[in-house]
């Protein structure tokens, strides 16, 4: 049978501080793999929500350049 301890936040924190700098690399890693999905489909949702569009961003390139190429 598998023995299992529960574990506090601080006290996971805190074993991560004793870790050296590559070692923490690994548990990052992990960590990512772990929410990089949900985290990548809340950026898409919130992105979702912003009234932007492709005249928009049209306009602000053309504003750019005009900026950087004519202004000189």
């Amino acid at each position: 049978m598998p023995a299992a301890i529960k574990v506090g936040i601080n006290q996971i924190k805190d074993l991560i501080c004793q870790l050296s700098l590559e070692e923490k690399n690994e548990p990052a890693k992990y960590l990512d793999d772990l929410t990089l999905k949900k985290r990548f489909k809340d950026f898409i949702n919130k992105r979702r929500n912003i009234p932007l569009t492709t005249e928009d961003i049209s306009e602000e390139v053309e504003k750019e350049r005009e900026k950087r190429y004519f202004c000189e």
